[in-house]
């Protein structure tokens, strides 16, 4: 009886824990230096390090402004905490030759 007790109490200790670290708050000033950019890479909660293919690789991840086959230009403008802080960014990405 007690093995099952056990046990019961160690699936579910498993399962509450993946609760515990499900949203994490900034408690520091430089807040809005983690907003990242681009609409594509946002719509994906900012999971955009791999597929980062475009201008705004720069910010990503700048190996894969290896990848652009054509000039790009790309303008961002934000108004985060209620216009509290404007995010500007600005990228161009221009081919150079063959890989």
């Amino acid at each position: 009886m007690f093995n099952l007790k056990f046990r019961i109490l160690l699936i579910a200790l498993f399962l509450l824990t993946g609760n515990l670290f499900a949203q994490s708050f900034s408690k520091y000033a430089g807040e809005f230096l983690s907003l990242g950019v681009g609409s594509r890479s946002l719509g994906m909660g900012s999971a955009y390090v791999s597929v980062a293919r475009d201008v705004s690789a720069g910010y990503w991840n700048p190996a894969g402004l290896a990848f652009i086959n054509y000039p790009e230009i790309m303008l961002m403008h934000s108004r985060q905490f209620s216009g509290v802080v404007n995010y500007d960014y600005g990228g161009v990405g221009l081919p150079v030759g063959n890989r």
